[in-house]
């Protein structure tokens, strides 16, 4: 049996971590820990680690290194709790490898004490590009400590392999958060209703902004974004942003927009509604990967906001706007138009099978390397 650690640090990776961390679990070839720090154990950004728990998972460790507050100081501190409480845990648990996903500098944190304590790891997400946020280049420092590359997108395959990593070790899964479009538990608008305590009136906006935290058009994004949705009549669910630099500003000027009876702000919906309001939502509005990741699954119209997203693939779902009011509001408009959703689901190549299976086979037939030494391609 192999003794595999997974991180999750809030809301963002659960959705996406979820099916394969159930996979494990009940295979019999593996033995899993859950490791949930920062947000994830935080109620304030939505204690995701309760759902982590609702899975009945064996080995569930709890780590806080919430930063106090949302300037980089306070962050970098953050970083540094993180890589001595993660490093703690690893060495604790003893993994054979430790599963990560994406960018975050929680995420870098852990590659970094992985790297130190001689864990091997195994990365999902890898390859791809946000040239508006800092996560971009901590996405790339993990892919160099990865040892094994889970990548959503051929294209992001080849890229890791033009960064000098084994063609062996990278591997094409497709995104595994879209699983979640095959769940049959996933809450109705009736129970979405209930749990936000307002009427979900069509039109159905989603948004969800986070801080552009690698842009000179960050600080100007909430107050364009916020101005377009007075323009455009709609019932707008805004999920507040991530613990990120400058997040304070975008939840206040969030909470303040969002009146009744047709705004509400959640700190997090949680992955079972979240997934409930993309289907029964008519657009998605922000900067979150979500719009240009999981929606597409769903076959959901996304007004991306701004240049937090760029180089990243698009579906056919995406319209971009630059950060400007007018743009935003046309560009709403044009995807509530009647049966423009509709039109996607005949255009869109809708995901047909769970990517939690394939990765759980490859993570299978892995030999982690121990010690966990690097080949550059062509050394």
């Amino acid at each position: 049996m192999r003794s595999i650690a997974v991180l999750t640090t809030g809301r963002q990776d659960w959705g996406i971590l979820r099916g394969t961390c159930t996979e494990l679990n009940e295979s019999a070839d593996f033995r899993l820990t859950v490791l949930a720090g920062g947000m994830a154990c935080s109620p304030r950004f939505g204690r995701s680690v309760d759902e982590v728990r609702a899975e009945r998972f064996e080995r569930i460790v709890e780590l806080d290194w919430l930063p106090d507050g949302d300037s980089k100081l306070e962050t970098v501190s953050a970083c540094s709790r993180a890589l001595e409480q993660i490093g703690g845990a690893l060495l604790d648990a003893k993994p054979e490898a430790l599963l990560l996903v994406g960018d975050r500098y929680e995420t870098l944190a852990a590659a970094q004490a992985a790297t130190i304590v001689g864990t091997p790891i195994a990365h999902l997400h890898g390859g791809e590009e946000t040239a508006g946020a800092i996560d971009n280049v901590m996405r790339h420092a993990i892919t160099k400590m990865a040892h094994l590359h889970l990548a959503a997108h051929q294209r992001y395959a080849d890229r890791i392999v033009a960064m000098g990593e084994a063609k062996e070790t990278v591997h094409v899964v497709g995104a595994p958060g879209c699983d979640n479009a095959f769940r049959e538990d996933l809450p109705d608008r009736a129970g979405l209703e209930a749990f936000l305590g307002m009427a979900l009136v069509p039109p159905v906006v989603l948004v969800t902004l986070h801080p552009t935290t690698a842009s000179m058009d960050g600080p100007r994004e909430v107050e364009e974004l916020v101005a377009a949705m007075d323009m455009v009549p709609a019932t707008y669910v805004v999920t507040l942003p991530n613990v990120d630099p400058d997040h304070a500003r975008l939840r206040e000027v969030l909470e303040r927009a969002c009146r009744p009876p047709r705004r509400v702000c959640v700190t997090a919906l949680g992955e079972r509604r979240y997934w409930g309001m993309l289907r029964i939502a008519d657009a998605m509005l922000g900067n979150s990967s979500s719009g240009l990741i999981e929606a597409p699954a769903v076959a959901l119209p996304a007004v991306n906001v701004g240049d937090r997203q760029a180089g990243r693939d698009r579906s056919g779902n995406v319209v971009d706007t630059r950060v400007d009011a007018q743009e935003i509001a046309s560009a709403v408009r044009r995807v509530l138009e009647p049966g423009h959703r509709d039109i996607l689901r005949s255009q869109l190549n809708l995901p047909k099978e769970r990517a939690a299976p394939q990765i759980v086979r490859i993570l299978r037939n892995w030999v982690p390397p121990m010690p966990p030494r690097k080949r550059w391609a062509g050394a």
